[in-house]
């Protein structure tokens, strides 16, 4: 095995690819009132969402603890051939899980780098994906992480929610930029900087959120780049793959990955929302991306 990786569930990745890399799951957990769930395996992405929308409760995320971290760390380092483990999380600046994630490692013994992904769901699945294929072509731990720390301040996510109620429940974001989104139809995107949530931009109507987001991101990265271009979406919606076909027309695709935003994300973000990731790669990370297997 060599590296094992080992992520959150906020990494939107889906079972299959999990499970072809052998990568390590920690859930975080979603609570309507005091009744709390494990995200993803005690409740689906649709579940949740159904049930989110109806709630009169209030709706709650919280960190794994400490000992779940270290029981995984424990199980993987005692699988045959495992030298080290690579963690990869959700932003420290949006959960604790990170801050937990290196407190456990602390209580292993044995070779853990925990990484913060200083972004979300197909930000941080982006790296933890990126990061299991160059495990599996047999590089060293050191190498992976210093190709993370690389990858990391390239990550450029935009957001568009239908809604900012969320975000705003969850002290994501401030109750006037809330305010900001109900008037005149104005449609905010936002962005993940520096690991917190910002507003980005705001447009008029549904129908010019994909242009503002183009646009964004042609302020960020030289269209002609080539990139990892992902997607997501808190609920199944047609804007997805227009945004997806749209990027694609700007930026060679290097890879993609498209995801369903689980309950932990979908809790901040509400029904409806979606957005992309681009990540710019130079000559060389092409090359190391392309010599891992299809």
């Amino acid at each position: 095995m060599g590296v094992a990786i080992v992520t959150d569930s906020t990494c939107d990745l889906d079972s299959a690819l999990l499970e072809r890399y052998s990568i390590g799951l920690v859930s975080l957990s979603v609570g309507f009132g005091d009744h709390y769930y494990e995200d993803r395996t005690e409740l689906s992405a649709d579940a949740f969402m159904a049930r989110l929308v109806t709630s009169q409760e209030p709706v709650h995320t919280t960190a794994p603890s400490p000992g779940a971290f270290a029981a995984r760390y424990r199980e993987t380092l005692a699988q045959p051939g495992c030298d080290a483990i690579i963690s990869i999380h959700l932003s420290g600046g949006l959960s604790s899980t990170v801050r937990v994630a290196e407190a456990a490692a602390r209580l292993v013994d044995g070779n853990v780098t925990v990484i913060d992904s200083h972004n979300v769901s197909v930000g941080l699945g982006m790296l933890v994906w990126w990061a299991a294929r160059r495990a599996g072509q047999g590089s060293s731990a050191a190498a992976i992480v210093d190709e993370l720390r690389s990858l990391i301040p390239r990550l450029h996510l935009l957001v568009a929610p239908v809604t900012l109620e969320y975000l705003a429940r969850g002290g994501r974001i401030g109750q006037a930029a809330r305010l900001v989104g109900t008037l005149l139809d104005m449609k905010p995107i936002l962005e993940v900087e520096n690991g917190m949530i910002k507003a980005a931009k705001k447009v008029r109507g549904e129908r010019h959120i994909i242009p503002g987001m183009l646009q964004l991101f042609s302020e960020r990265i030289a269209p002609g780049t080539p990139c990892f271009i992902a997607a997501a979406s808190t609920t199944p919606v047609p804007q997805l793959q227009r945004l997806i076909a749209t990027l694609a027309d700007n930026y060679p695709m290097v890879a993609s990955l498209t995801a369903v935003a689980g309950p932990v994300i979908g809790t901040h973000a509400g029904p409806g929302a979606y957005g992309a990731l681009l990540c710019p790669l130079s000559t060389d990370q092409v090359e190391l991306w392309q010599a891992g297997e299809d």
